[in-house]
């Protein structure tokens, strides 16, 4: 047991040691091994085998001058992950703020994870509403406008699998399979008290460039106030769904 825990402690040790190796690319283009060792106190002998692992895996590759080593593929692919995740959430959180002050509700960004609706993203109106959904929270994938959007939309085999881990009886999942039928067909999702009492919610799917779900925009707004709107509230929460495919397919 003693040895394990050692061996663990080395290996943690030696990870820690290869990540701050990495980290000194994201300062300097290129650098040799002494200058890694100068910059990070690490042994230049530690510091060739650390790089000798992260030269095999592509995070660092040898660089145009000889005995420099620089940034490897893989890196610079994360970093460009980042770069378009970073991208499309600003667009998300422009998008969303954007229709909150068309329509002066709740405008919020939700996604798929595991068997729930997360909202990733919302700005709320200038008059707070009692709604489960803010970022960071998550409702059960089978209640609501947003999730109902999610879930329509997903491939049919995600779809059936969810469907199934809900362990409804014949006549609930029969019911469940017709209404996403109705929302698949109408290419929108309403709801009105599903989750919370009084508040109602259209919700649209947004696509990918390949046509793949990655999320779903939604207005809600207490029910009294949304019936008296509904037509603009679904054609803003539409139009704002349009933006972000265009957004998700380089448009």
């Amino acid at each position: 047991m003693v040895e394990t825990h050692g061996g663990s402690v080395k290996g943690e040790a030696n990870s820690s040691r290869s990540i701050e190796i990495l980290l000194q690319f994201a300062s300097a283009q290129a650098l040799t091994a002494a200058q890694i060792s100068t910059r990070t106190g690490i042994p230049a002998s530690a510091v060739y085998r650390h790089l000798a692992v992260l030269l095999q895996s592509g995070l660092v590759a040898t660089a145009n001058n000889r005995g420099q080593f620089s940034a490897g593929p893989e890196t610079l692919r994360l970093a460009a992950h980042f770069r378009q995740e970073s991208i499309v959430r600003s667009h998300v959180s422009s998008a969303l703020q954007q229709l909150c002050d068309e329509t002066q509700e709740l405008a919020a960004y939700l996604v798929v994870s595991g068997m729930q609706a997360l909202c990733v993203d919302a700005v709320e109106g200038p008059q707070m509403l009692r709604c489960s959904y803010s970022p960071g929270r998550s409702q059960p994938l089978y209640r609501g406008a947003s999730a109902m959007a999610l879930l329509a939309h997903l491939s049919p085999e995600r779809r059936s699998g969810i469907i199934s881990a809900l362990a409804l009886d014949t006549a609930g999942e029969d019911a469940l399979r017709q209404e996403l039928a109705i929302v698949a067909h109408r290419g929108f999702a309403l709801s009105n008290g599903a989750v919370d009492a009084g508040v109602w919610g259209v919700s649209f799917p947004v696509f990918d460039s390949s046509g793949q779900l990655v999320g779903t925009v939604s207005s809600m707004a207490p029910s009294a106030r949304a019936i008296r709107n509904e037509k603009r509230l679904i054609a803003l929460t539409h139009s704002t769904a349009v933006l972000l495919n265009q957004a998700d397919k380089g448009i």
